[in-house]
């Protein structure tokens, strides 16, 4: 049982060495999704959910639609 343990923080460490050698995973920006549809909007997803930036981004964009819209519809009156 005891080699076991041993044999997994074996393992675990050596994950950790050769991650930490490549600097780890880089970062993908909202930027770099291939064809995002702006009336289907699909985010990554992350270990808390959803990436933040890519969300934030899409309520932005609709807040700026829907000022648009309702300055254009008061306009019209």
């Amino acid at each position: 049982m005891t080699v076991i343990f041993i044999v997994i923080a074996v393992i675990g460490i050596a994950t950790i060495l050769v991650v930490g050698r490549q600097g780890g995973l880089p970062e993908v920006g909202p930027e770099l999704r291939p064809e995002v549809d702006s009336l289907d909007p699909q985010f990554d997803v992350v270990f808390r959910g959803y990436r933040m930036d890519e969300v934030d981004a899409v309520i932005q964009t609709l807040r700026a639609d829907n000022d648009r819209l309702r300055g254009e519809l008061h306009t019209d009156d």
